[in-house]
């Protein structure tokens, strides 16, 4: 367990490294189901000497008990879900509603606290909510859309819940221990999504392996930046803060990449994506501030 300050911080470092993979996704010229199938397998060699090093100094029986195990492959199969039906959104309805629809894991994670744990979402939810997705609406440009894709729009629902269900099965499968294993059960989380992911590119035809150096270079990097350093900051942020406050800050990832957009590809925002940034600093400091006063 970390203090919720370390959490925080955590958050915001992976939604920034979130941001940054999102780049070299963009700038990545390859089939994206096999895109999303290789950014996982990679991630697993990258992490084995960590997983060896780890299984050195933790008592395995406490930091990997059978539910933290078997959380990190369903969660590896809901994240691997997530990047089929993402990439699939993101063709059909393009990147800015994909966005703004996985992005509703700030409704599902309070919503499936509820249904298991009995935790009511606080009354204020229902204006941050609408609040928060509009702002990551105008930042995305979703609302430049003309032609809505119904299956697109399922699609990426879909995807929204995959990443919702990984996130509260990851935080409440964490072993009761201050000596975890998080290496280890990312390494678990990485081979399983990578699998999944890779089953439904072979399934769908989709599965292309990349001829150029360039590209595998730029598949390493995803790995490592959008798997190792994403989700490693997220597992570890989450055993120190709630649903609603991870989900929340999870939505300033569209204010990172419009950050690096503006200096790494000197891509100027529009008047609508700062005041959607505006608006989803808005919403975070309004969570906080009303969880605040609700203990």
């Amino acid at each position: 367990m970390i203090t919720p300050a370390h959490g925080v911080v955590l958050m915001l470092v992976g939604s920034l490294a979130m941001a940054g993979s999102a780049s070299i996704i963009f700038n990545l010229d390859a089939e994206p189901m096999t895109v999303a199938a290789f950014r996982c397998l990679l991630a697993v060699p990258m992490l084995l000497p960590l997983v060896i090093w780890e299984m050195r100094r933790v008592d395995y029986r406490q930091a990997l008990p059978r539910a933290t195990v078997i959380g990190a492959v369903v969660g590896g199969v809901a994240i691997g879900v997530d990047y089929s039906f993402y990439n699939t959104a993101i063709g059909l309805i393009g990147p800015g509603l994909a966005t703004v629809l996985i992005n509703l894991q700030i409704v599902f994670l309070p919503l499936i606290a509820w249904l298991i744990e009995g935790v009511r979402p606080m009354k204020q939810l229902a204006v941050i909510v609408p609040l928060m997705v509009a702002g990551v609406a105008l930042t995305a440009g979703a609302f430049s859309q003309t032609e809505l894709n119904l299956f697109g729009v399922a699609a990426g629902l879909i995807a929204g819940a995959g990443y919702a269900t990984y996130l509260a099965i990851i935080r409440r499968s964490a072993p009761p221990t201050l000596r975890p294993a998080p290496f280890t059960v990312l390494a678990i989380v990485c081979l399983a999504s990578g699998l999944t992911a890779g089953t439904g590119a072979v399934g769908s035809g989709r599965f292309d392996v990349p001829a150029q150096v360039s590209e595998w270079a730029w598949l390493v990097a995803l790995a490592f930046i959008g798997q190792v350093v994403v989700y490693l900051c997220f597992n570890i942020a989450m055993t120190g803060l709630n649903e609603i406050l991870t989900s929340t800050l999870m939505l300033t990832s569209p204010i990172f990449a419009i950050v690096l957009g503006f200096l790494l590809f000197q891509d100027a925002p529009s008047a609508g994506q700062l005041l959607g940034c505006a608006t989803i600093i808005a919403g975070a400091w309004w969570t906080a501030a009303a969880q605040r006063h609700s203990r």
